[in-house]
């Protein structure tokens, strides 16, 4: 570790740069508070091109290769090639969300009817009862429940009528304007991705050219350093996805040799499935093990009705959750340390500290850009850190040349003199 960077003066401009950090997040939340409208329009605004940028820029790092492999192997123009890598990523990431949703979807209606068929009309009323008791506490919550009961006693007046109206549109409002983000995220990322494979080069060295001369030489340095570890972290979530999947295959293909009706193709299935949702961090281990489980209950709640002393499925669920967790620790201590830990070197806590920050400013986009971003971030403070070291050590040389005696130069000359007048 580097004394110099832990030297008074360093801790005095580190405490000097938090602190304007903070006053200015302090000055930024009471400005938010003065022009609260504006500054909220403003930031949807960035966030709704920021966004799809964000996506496209880390999804061509994985896009990009496949459409030069394109390219080089069909010798197709460049502009081609990138639409057609483009139109196979789009349909191979909808045909996993299909996949995985629709078998979901499809057991989950199996498990229905199946509890249907073995639940007795009084706890199927109960049911319905915390349903309606549910959907009546959110109606009281949101005011429209009282408007409705006055609508109902009194007439509807035109107020009453139109606060009703006001509540329903609020609330379509909001779903109208999340559906409507989702499709300009869906419809400008491909168009962003296009032009940042194409146009990379372009595009980076024009953004280079804006910063002035005195650092230009840092920007292309840190734009160079911070593709490595984009690169980096994407080939480490490549490697690690094939080894996740191969140990779930293997696993629940194990498995398979015991459990009737869970055959070897059920557990390639969910071993992908399971190995391609590992990316999403946290939430991904959990929504691919709900897959097998969902699809082992389903056989569960059949068999009850055929023999209702079987519980073979449901030491199969406590099996494929003991694989899960066992698969958790080897990932955690082994895998990514190894593996992803070396690609971008980031520390676990500050990995957590981005999931819950860009994840709260950008929501689920920010959530899966999390990593790569900390890990540009981290790139831009070590290549901090070793310039300035470097300035350190720089004027470290310059000024030794000072301490120098100059006096064995002067009797040097002198002694040359007094040899010449001899002669």
């Amino acid at each position: 570790m580097n004394k110099n960077l832990f030297t008074k003066e360093k801790l005095m401009q580190y405490l000097l740069i938090v602190s304007i950090i903070s006053i200015s997040f302090i000055g930024l939340y009471y400005l938010q508070l003065l022009t609260s409208p504006v500054l909220i329009n403003i930031f949807n605004a960035i966030k709704a091109v920021l966004i799809p940028f964000l996506i496209a820029f880390f999804l061509s790092f994985l896009i990009g290769p496949f459409s030069l492999w394109i390219q080089i192997t069909f010798k197709l123009p460049k502009g081609i090639s990138i639409i057609i890598a483009i139109l196979f990523g789009i349909l191979f990431i909808f045909g996993i969300l299909i996949l995985t949703v629709g078998f979901i979807l499809s057991q989950l209606g199996g498990i229905f009817s199946s509890l249907l068929t073995m639940i007795d009309n009084v706890a199927f009323e109960q049911i319905i009862t915390d349903i309606i008791a549910a959907i009546t506490e959110y109606l009281n919550a949101t005011g429209i429940n009282d408007i409705i009961t006055e609508i109902s006693e009194n007439g509807a007046s035109i107020e009453r009528l139109f606060a009703f109206l006001g509540s329903v549109l609020l609330i379509l409002t909001g779903i109208g304007s999340s559906i409507l983000n989702a499709i300009v995220i869906l419809a400008l990322t491909p168009v962003f991705m296009f032009y940042l494979i194409k146009e990379k080069t372009l595009i980076f060295g024009s953004l280079s050219k804006v910063a002035p001369k005195s650092i230009r030489h840092h920007v292309v340095e840190l734009g160079i350093r911070s593709d490595v570890v984009i690169k980096n972290y994407f080939k480490g979530q490549g490697l690690m996805i094939l080894i996740v999947t191969m140990i779930f295959v293997f696993s629940l293909g194990t498995l398979s040799l015991f459990i009737p009706n869970f055959s070897f193709q059920h557990a390639i299935i969910f071993g992908i499935i399971m190995g391609m949702v590992n990316i999403i961090p946290y939430v991904g281990a959990w929504i691919g093990i709900s897959v097998p489980v969902i699809f082992l209950l389903s056989l569960h709640l059949q068999s009850q009705q055929l023999s209702p002393q079987t519980n073979i499925y449901l030491i199969a669920i406590i099996a494929v959750l003991a694989i899960n967790m066992i698969e958790q620790a080897i990932e955690s201590s082994i895998i990514q340390p190894n593996i992803l830990g070396k690609q971008v070197h980031i520390h676990p806590l500050a990995i957590l500290s981005s999931f819950i920050f860009f994840g709260g400013v950008f929501g689920f986009s920010g959530f899966l850009l999390a990593v790569p971003i900390a890990g540009t971030i981290r790139a831009a403070l070590q290549y901090y850190n070793e310039q300035s070291v470097l300035y350190e050590t720089s004027e470290a040389v310059i000024v030794e040349p000072e301490i120098t005696p100059v006096e064995p130069l002067k009797k040097s000359r002198s002694a040359r003199s007094k040899k010449k007048v001899t002669k």
